[in-house]
């Protein structure tokens, strides 16, 4: 392949997939914080005077049924400790509710329509905007459509990569076109790794959410969740004691009659990059006995892999340095696809000025 067929594949590339490249960009570099974020909005309710008195799940659990019964429940984070909110969220198929419970009490203390959250808002934008399945199904294709202008241009570059990293080719800023050019080239180039990580796990995430929505058929039914005749509270005990070592902060309650009380958490066995729910323990919601159990460690490469991808595009795995580098790197997509927009016009008006001089010429000659 020439290098004009390779640059025209890399142009149109960028080029089609540009607007959804940046939306993602600019998302994403939001929604790295969005932990920090919620819980700066909503800090006077999520931290809690400090109780010497255990944690209430069970209460939590009634409090919830009592106010919202039939619904899809989850326990989004545990608290160790009785000093902050235990935090839930229900679903229904098209909405969803987002609760904080007094730890020790169970009195729901703050219940929102996600509607109302921000980086929730945020996060459907990022990865459907906004439009179900086909908005997944359009970003799945720009986000292959973005690897693949990645490899093009990292072929078209590749002999001044070295010399880029290492500053012997230093950034000229004369004018518009040339500022964009040479920020497109070192952003491109400097960011080159962290998009392609980012860009190959947005592809498999949404790869599996478009296969998801492909498989079920039909509408989501909605949930029928048995009654619990269990103790919460002591599952979560016995989980952490059959296996030592296995952290749950997770639960996700029975939506349909058959279901299982699943407990979904972190091993000390596992690495920072594996996705924090990789493990799980499920238990009889009747007699709690327990069910069955998976753990990342005893799995096929493949399935950590599959494990590494959560962590590796959202960065969550390595604490506050790392977001803020994901956050920073999580803007290059944003530049590349407005600088590549401006070398592409500055480009085509230049064409449009050669042709019209051209024609002229002839037409006087």
């Amino acid at each position: 392949m020439n290098k004009q067929t390779l640059l025209s594949f890399h142009k149109w590339l960028g080029l089609i997939a540009g607007i959804f490249i940046l939306i993602m960009g600019l998302t994403g570099s939001v929604i790295v914080f969005d932990e920090e974020i919620d819980h700066f909005i909503h800090s006077e309710i999520i931290e809690q005077p400090s109780s010497s008195k255990p944690v209430a799940l069970d209460k939590a659990y009634s409090s919830i049924i009592n106010k919202h019964p039939n619904w899809d429940l989850r326990f989004t984070s545990i608290p160790k400790r009785a000093n902050r909110v235990i935090e839930a969220e229900i679903r229904r198929p098209e909405t969803r509710r987002f609760l904080y419970i007094h730890p020790v009490s169970g009195e729901i203390l703050f219940d929102s329509n996600s509607q109302n959250s921000f980086t929730h808002w945020m996060l459907k934008l990022h990865y459907s905007l906004h439009s179900g399945f086909w908005g997944e199904l359009i970003l799945l294709i720009a986000a292959i459509m973005f690897i693949g202008s990645l490899i093009t241009g990292f072929w078209f570059y590749r002999k001044a990569i070295w010399r880029v990293l290492t500053f012997k080719i230093r950034p000229r800023f004369r004018d518009v076109q040339s500022t964009s050019s040479e920020l497109h080239r070192t952003i491109g180039v400097w960011a080159l790794l962290f998009n392609f990580i980012t860009a190959a796990t947005g592809a498999l995430i949404l790869f599996i959410i478009v296969g998801t929505h492909i498989k079920s058929g039909g509408p989501e039914p909605m949930p029928n969740p048995p009654a619990v005749s269990t103790s919460i509270d002591n599952l979560l005990d016995k989980a952490q004691t059959l296996y030592p070592g296995f952290a749950p902060s997770y639960i996700s309650m029975p939506k349909q009659p058959n279901g299982n009380i699943t407990f979904y958490g972190h091993m000390n066995t596992d690495w920072p990059i594996h996705y924090r729910f990789s493990n799980y323990v499920q238990f009889n919601p009747q007699n709690g006995k327990e069910e069955q159990s998976f753990f990342i460690a005893n799995q096929p490469i493949y399935m950590h892999l599959l494990s590494f991808a959560y962590p590796l595009h959202f960065g969550n795995w390595g604490g506050l340095i790392i977001k803020i580098l994901y956050s920073l790197f999580g803007l290059a997509p944003a530049v590349l696809s407005i600088t590549g927009f401006i070398i592409w016009q500055k480009r085509n008006r230049k064409k449009k000025r050669i042709k019209r001089k051209r024609r002229n010429e002839r037409l006087a000659a």
